[in-house]
């Protein structure tokens, strides 16, 4: 009986050490919400060449999980900070709604870790949004600009004064842009028009690069930017209403010229950079070009359930190496990447996105949080373009119902 009983007792100590061990090797959750890499192929390019090693050697299965906007991934991390119920480590958000993660304490200071980092250095550019009161919450990962680009054919057809090497350097003006338009005739120039999308953003470059302010319609360069669309109304391709950028219609000669976002401009012209050319913005009357800036940072969500794995996860996704893919195309938030940069079609547009960035009015998105809702923002830029298109709104009444899109949009202020 005594030796059944030291038989059982060992058995069981066994057992208590082979599961212990058991849960030792046990596979963890990493979870990351994020903004940004909503496409399927944008999924899978993160999954091949981020994750999927990162996953193997910490023994880790990480969940990507997407929602539909912004305000879905900041309504998650709420419920869950409010409710106790933490689910999230990590959170990849716009440079536009960090502030309301950070003014929640909803992201851990992340100073003492970007001291390890001694590698690299993230560009300075995008400190108003990713740090607060000098300590570091979001690591930048991404950065995109707005640049032109054209179908080599249009280049046959540039108004009488301007050559083609004003133009790849960038030494033409928006006047020049509207002009060149009407040269190649028909409805071949792309705007970034589809309702509550990308227009405003459009419009906040060209206005920027007239010294105009943003979000704002009714200033002097806004007037500007409002009159050279108005211009050019009859040389816009109707689909640029009903399409989110421009590579399409690029690619089926549809159109022949744009100022486009560089991620769209970077899928066209890496498909085919034999029949484009990119380049700089045009200038405005500030004399200089002008582009909203856009982009996205990784943060540790507060109270994360894996805050150590979390830490690491950031090392290894903004290492020189491997943020030229997490950029997706756009600009590597990263002094070391850029340096590495090749003359290939893609980190061609990078390069030319960084020049933006240094020599352009740019302006970024932190002041998205200062309205109710940013759909409506975007519905009143939508208002003035219908009008233009529609002939309702001229020259002769823009400025008119510029003023009351813009008492419109002021109401929509917090």
């Amino acid at each position: 009986m005594k030796k059944s009983i030291i038989v059982l007792l060992a058995l069981s100590l066994i057992m208590t050490v082979v599961l212990g061990a058991c849960g030792k090797d046990e596979t963890k959750e990493l979870v990351i919400l994020s903004d940004f890499a909503r496409e399927v192929a944008e999924k899978e390019l993160y999954a091949k060449e981020i994750f999927e090693e990162f996953e193997k050697e910490h023994n880790v299965t990480i969940k990507f999980e997407t929602l539909a906007q912004a305000e879905d991934s900041f309504q998650k991390i709420d419920s869950e900070q409010k409710g106790g119920n933490h689910t999230v480590d990590l959170m990849i958000s716009h440079f536009g709604t960090m502030m309301d993660y950070l003014s929640e304490d909803y992201i851990e200071d992340s100073s003492s870790l970007e001291k390890e980092m001694s590698d690299r250095t993230f560009l300075s550019t995008f400190d108003g949004s990713t740090n607060l009161d000098g300590k570091r919450y979001f690591f930048p990962i991404n950065s995109d600009v707005y640049l032109s680009y054209a179908n080599k054919e249009a280049f046959d057809t540039l108004p009488t004064g301007l050559t083609k090497e004003d133009v790849l350097m960038g030494n033409y003006t928006w006047d020049d842009f509207v002009a060149w338009g009407k040269e190649i005739g028909g409805t071949k120039v792309h705007m970034k028009a589809e309702p509550l999308k990308m227009l405003l953003y459009q419009i906040g470059g060209m206005a920027l690069a007239n010294g105009g302010e943003f979000p704002v319609l009714n200033d002097k360069g806004n007037l500007k930017a409002w009159q050279d669309v108005i211009t050019m109304k009859d040389n816009i391709h109707p689909e640029s209403a009903t399409t989110s950028d421009s590579a399409t219609l690029m690619g089926g000669d549809n159109v022949y010229l744009s100022f486009e976002l560089m991620a769209p401009l970077a899928t066209a012209y890496s498909a085919s950079p034999a029949k484009y050319e990119v380049f700089p913005g045009p200038l405005g009357t500030s004399g200089k070009a002008g582009s909203i800036i856009g982009g996205h940072g990784i943060g540790i969500v507060k109270n994360a359930p894996n805050k150590e794995l979390a830490e690491e996860f950031i090392k290894w996704m903004t290492a020189p190496e491997r943020i030229v893919h997490a950029a997706l195309g756009t600009i590597p938030t990263l002094e070391e990447a850029t340096l590495a940069l090749s003359d290939d079609p893609e980190d061609f547009v990078i390069k030319q996105g960084l020049e933006t960035v240094k020599n352009a009015n740019v302006e970024g998105l932190q002041m998205i949080s200062d309205y109710v809702s940013w759909a409506d923002v975007k519905e009143n830029y939508d208002v003035i373009y219908s009008g233009i298109m529609d002939g309702s709104i001229t020259l002769e009444n823009l400025q008119e119902k510029l003023d009351e899109q813009q008492a419109d949009l002021e109401s929509n202020e917090i």
